[in-house]
């Protein structure tokens, strides 16, 4: 493709020739795409996409599923290249993307992230995005109208009346609820969702229901419509579970050293602390040095020193509190070597694990005989 048939406005946004617009509407099917493919909009109340890109042999698949339609295509060679200048969008609906393996590299206002499997980000209308149709990935988008989200909310709400389900805390249903706000409608709000097991555990509770999701709308049957609006729900509820995912909501307006701060802080979390400089440094792709000057500037601490806060608390915590041995606490905190990790807690407390322990629970027992 000549690549100087995009033409850029004074919005600095690049434009297209017609027939760019109309591959991308033959791609995207019921979705409506305005002409410079900078607005996407949804005519049906729900729409699904499972994205498939192979970069070896240069290829990407798109199906698309909704109440009344399924269909798949293929992106070819000339349709990858501009999809690779498209500009960022906007949608007028929440968007999900779920990764289910590979890793998607995705532009969110002035930032790129990589998104990797088991990884979820949830976007309000106002985020500017776009994701790169490269490397080697599958990802689903669940689009979600206005009016389906009222009925995901109001079962939500049915739900907390009996005392199942617990609003308050639950960010991605405060996303929901400030979607349908008026004097929120503004707000460049997301959701970044980080799993806090192993991909293979979120894959295990998320895509029985996103298969039943899916097999309902390319087979349906006399109540599909519930199955389905009972699967989102679960679905919601799952990503919202604090055992299953880390949720940090970023205001993208925020300044770009705050944003920067709150992402390194919450990455170091959900990595017990055994997140490295280069680590770090290809998820936010910022050099490993400014990054570390960052959390200097918040923190007061080094990426190093930071991380060791992290993982020694945690190991306090384990210890005190569950009869897991010194040697899984280490693993499940990510050190291979156990004399480092030896050497590290007793420089920081003065005592060995093991001793810990010992004095602890002989604390708890001395209160107990009280």
């Amino acid at each position: 493709m000549d690549h100087n048939r995009s033409r850029s406005t004074d919005t600095g946004y690049p434009t297209y020739f017609p027939e760019d617009y109309e591959q991308f509407k033959k791609a995207t099917g019921s979705l409506v795409i305005s002409h410079d493919l900078m607005h996407y909009s949804i005519e049906m109340p729900f729409v699904i996409l499972l994205e498939t890109c192979h970069e070896t042999d240069r290829s990407c698949s798109i199906s698309q599923f909704t109440q009344r339609s399924y269909h798949s295509s293929r992106l070819d060679e000339q349709m990858l290249d501009v999809s690779r200048i498209r500009p960022q969008h906007t949608h007028s609906c929440i968007e999900i993307m779920y990764v289910l393996s590979g890793s998607v590299t995705n532009h969110v206002e002035n930032q790129v992230f990589t998104y990797d499997q088991g990884q979820c980000c949830i976007m309000n209308k106002n985020i500017r995005h776009c994701e790169e149709f490269s490397g080697d990935f599958q990802a689903v988008f669940l689009m979600l109208r206005d009016d389906f989200i009222a009925d995901l909310l109001a079962e939500s709400h049915e739900m907390d009346s009996d005392g199942t389900i617990e609003k308050n805390g639950n960010l991605i249903l405060q996303l929901f609820s400030d979607s349908l706000n008026q004097s929120l409608k503004f707000d460049k709000v997301y959701l970044d969702c980080f799993p806090v097991i192993s991909s293979d555990g979120i894959s295990e509770k998320l895509s029985p229901l996103l298969n039943l999701i899916i097999q309902e709308l390319i087979s349906p049957a006399p109540g599909s419509l519930f199955f389905i609006k009972g699967a989102f729900s679960r679905l919601i509820w799952l990503m919202a579970d604090e055992t299953l995912f880390s949720i940090s909501r970023i205001h993208s307006e925020a300044g770009s050293q705050d944003y920067l701060f709150a992402k390194l802080s919450h990455i170091m979390a959900v990595s017990h602390g055994r997140c490295t400089r280069e680590e770090l440094s290809a998820q936010l792709h910022y050099n490993g040095e400014y990054l570390n000057r960052i959390m200097k500037k918040y923190a007061g601490k080094t990426l190093l020193e930071y991380g060791q806060d992290i993982y020694l608390a945690e190991a306090k915590t384990l210890l005190s509190e569950t009869d897991e041995s010194v040697s899984s606490i280490i693993g499940k905190l990510g050190f291979s070597n156990r004399s480092h990790f030896y050497r590290l807690f007793e420089k920081r407390y003065g005592e060995t694990p093991s001793d810990y322990r010992r004095r602890m629970k002989s604390q708890i027992t001395a209160a107990e005989r009280l």
